[in-house]
């Protein structure tokens, strides 16, 4: 294959991971700081490209060059951020999380399928109270926060901006169709959670237990009002038949580990979490079809109960009901029911 050939394809690699509403020749132009001639002819193969605009646009665009050459190794690209107590913006975190969201809604042809072990992170972004104890619980005992380390928790001490980036990512994950593969066991991990902190005192005050909840509660009830509506919509909204269409899927047979695979008209693309919060993302082909595959044969074993399956939906979330009861009453054999806190 002579190089200009290998050049286009190179380039139309970077264009099949644009949004769609971008322009390939200004993205290029911008990058390389050139033309938009310049970056005509570069795309066309007519001008070569130097190692380093090879880099640049690599870097920029996560292009692993094995992929594009279609060398045969079991090399992976992958991008992301670990967090970093010393450097990390939370904010920034879920302005790069916004960003992601915009980056699939711009896409004609769409879908995110999300296999489950904790609730999908965006029902938690729909009832920000409880988005606001699992980015507290996160920081502050995970990656053990110097600034979190004499701090209980308390709703007071929440930014008022918080809310309003949490709802403005959940309103956006709402206008993608989904499919969601989900398990009873997704709600222990919160329950566990609240739990350990209600064991080790890190509530400021018990209106802080008991609104937890109660959210958790209105959580599970919109989550019921979603699946049976087919259809994607904001707690304090009513579905219409412009929103976003889910298929909602309960699988006994295995738990998830909170992949996400989008499809993006025709490629795909996984998104996986590591380490609770950090998320890295891949667009390799031979990564994301198996993973693909994979879900399509867990998905065949799943029960579906979006529109249909009336009972098995209401089975499925009085099941969760009932635990979060259980929690909530102590009814659970835990150190907070032995030497309770309050």
């Amino acid at each position: 294959m002579e190089s200009n050939e290998l050049q286009q394809i190179f380039f139309q690699h970077i264009k099949s991971k644009l949004s769609p509403h971008l322009s390939l020749v200004d993205e290029i132009a911008d990058l390389l700081d050139i033309s938009n001639d310049s970056a005509y002819r570069r795309i066309r193969g007519e001008k070569q490209v130097t190692f380093e605009e090879i880099q640049k646009l690599s870097d920029r665009f996560k292009i692993s060059l094995d992929q594009v050459l279609n060398l045969k190794n079991d090399s992976m690209m992958f991008s992301g951020n670990f967090v970093e107590s010393d450097s990390y913006d939370y904010s920034k975190y879920l302005d790069e999380l916004y960003r992601l969201v915009g980056y699939i809604t711009g896409f004609s042809q769409r879908e995110l399928i999300y296999f489950s072990k904790d609730i999908p992170v965006y029902y938690y972004h729909m009832f920000p109270e409880l988005a606001a104890f699992k980015s507290f619980a996160w920081l502050k005992t995970l990656f053990q926060f110097s600034v979190y380390k004499h701090s209980k928790f308390s709703m007071n001490e929440i930014q008022p901006d918080f809310f309003e980036r949490i709802k403005k990512i959940a309103s956006a994950v709402c206008k993608i169709p989904c499919l969601e593969i989900l398990n009873v066991e997704n709600i222990q991990i919160t329950l566990r959670q609240i739990e350990y902190y209600k064991d080790t005192g890190l509530f400021a005050s018990k209106a802080e237990l008991e609104m937890l909840y109660k959210k958790l509660h209105e959580m599970i009830d919109h989550m019921e009002n979603i699946a049976t509506a087919g259809r994607k919509f904001m707690p304090d909204q009513k579905p219409i038949q412009s929103d976003a269409p889910i298929k909602m899927y309960v699988s006994d047979f295995v738990l998830g580990d909170n992949s996400i695979i989008v499809t993006l008209n025709e490629k795909k693309m996984c998104v996986a979490l590591n380490n609770v919060i950090n998320f890295m993302i891949t667009q390799d082909e031979k990564f994301c079809n198996y993973s693909y595959n994979t879900i399509q044969n867990v998905i065949s074993k799943s029960i579906l109960i979006s529109e249909v399956g009336e009972r098995e939906r209401s089975m499925f979330f009085n099941m969760i009901r009932q635990r979060i009861e259980s929690y909530r009453q102590n009814e659970i054999r835990t150190l907070s029911k032995l030497t309770p806190y309050y």
